[in-house]
């Protein structure tokens, strides 16, 4: 695995994170989500203490059962940081409302440091569409240097279709959210001239197949790529739901349609097939959408913010399932850092 790249006017790097890690530089924030599931707290957990105030984002759920469950993982948040604070937000389905009081938290925190911010995101427990937000945000409007970002694998039960599934299973594909999903373009990650009706598709993919196949079929795109996570990708012929490999085949059937697999964790794999997926296309623009892997959305947003052609979406379901997810494997770092800003590099 590759752990370095220069994607446009940023500097990417990723690794596994130490045991016991002490932070390289100061933070002016430090952002988590708070959610029901154990590997929640894991990656932050690895830190030496950071005399900087963690900020919990909470957003409200819809059943008394997981609002419980979020006030038992903020002890474990509190037991492990010396200082926490909580930001509660609308339900996750309701991004407008959200972006726009995230947007106004930052530019307070940037008004106060009176330069450009150094965050650190643990985004193991925040919504894809609110970390492609914060990238995209961050960097376009110039209110961040740096964002660096921990991510925790967790173990999913990818073969049972039964609701109430162990946490801890292995195998082929579960369905983890519920209702439609509706794509939804992020804000700051939109291409400068898009064409609908010529544009090429990149999709990272999941363990969602049945429901990503409608989605995708909606954009009738020029040249199709579809992006498997390596581990578990269906291409590797493991056993699988009926329906996910008949969901596989008939994505593959589509006109120009091209597949690769890449690890869970390779955000900078993900970035560097996304920039030569771009420059071999004669279309007119790209979309990419983020389906898959959250460390696979990191990689969509560097492209997404290195070429003007690309406009990044996601999917928002209309709820999703309260699986607790128990950590799998060591949590990851990946830096992002403002190549041309001087001030980035303060304190490096």
């Amino acid at each position: 695995m590759a752990d370095e790249l220069a994607v446009g006017d940023l500097m990417f790097r990723q690794r596994k994170l130490r045991k016991n890690e002490v932070a390289a530089r100061a933070y002016d924030a430090v952002i988590a989500g708070l959610s029901w599931e154990s590997r929640g707290p894991v990656a932050l957990g690895r830190f030496e203490p950071i005399d900087t105030e963690l900020t919990l984002f909470k957003f409200r759920s819809r059943s008394p059962e997981m609002e419980a469950a979020k006030v038992a993982q903020l002890g474990s948040f509190q037991g492990s940081w010396p200082r926490v604070t909580v930001k509660d937000l609308d339900p996750s389905t309701e991004a407008e409302k959200n972006f726009a009081t995230i947007k106004a938290w930052l530019q307070d925190l940037y008004a106060a440091a009176k330069r450009p911010l150094s965050l650190l995101v643990d985004i193991t427990c925040i919504p894809k569409t609110y970390i492609l937000y914060l990238i995209g945000l961050g960097f376009s409007d110039e209110l961040v240097a740096r964002i660096d970002c921990l991510y925790t694998p967790g173990k999913y039960d990818l073969v049972s279709s039964v609701a109430a599934a162990p946490p801890a299973l292995t195998g082929p594909r579960s369905l983890l959210s519920e209702g439609e999903w509706h794509s939804r373009q992020i804000p700051y990650l939109e291409a400068s001239e898009y064409i609908a009706n010529d544009a090429d598709l990149l999709v990272t993919l999941g363990g969602e197949l049945g429901l990503s196949l409608p989605f995708i079929e909606r954009f009738e795109p020029r040249r199709l790529g579809l992006i498997c996570i390596e581990e578990t990708s269906p291409s590797r012929n493991e056993p699988m739901l009926g329906s996910e490999r008949m969901a596989y085949e008939e994505l593959l059937r589509e006109p120009n349609a091209i597949q690769t697999d890449v690890k869970l964790c390779d955000a900078l794999g993900v970035a560097q097939y996304a920039v030569a997926f771009i420059r071999d296309s004669v279309a007119r623009g790209t979309t990419m959408m983020a389906i898959g892997s959250k460390p696979h959305a990191i990689g969509m947003a560097l492209a997404g913010l290195a070429d003007v052609r690309v406009e990044v979406v996601c999917r928002t379901p209309a709820s999703y399932r309260a699986i607790d997810v128990h950590a799998s494997a060591d949590p990851m770092l990946y830096e992002i850092e403002d190549r041309f800003d001087p001030l980035s590099y303060i304190g490096c």
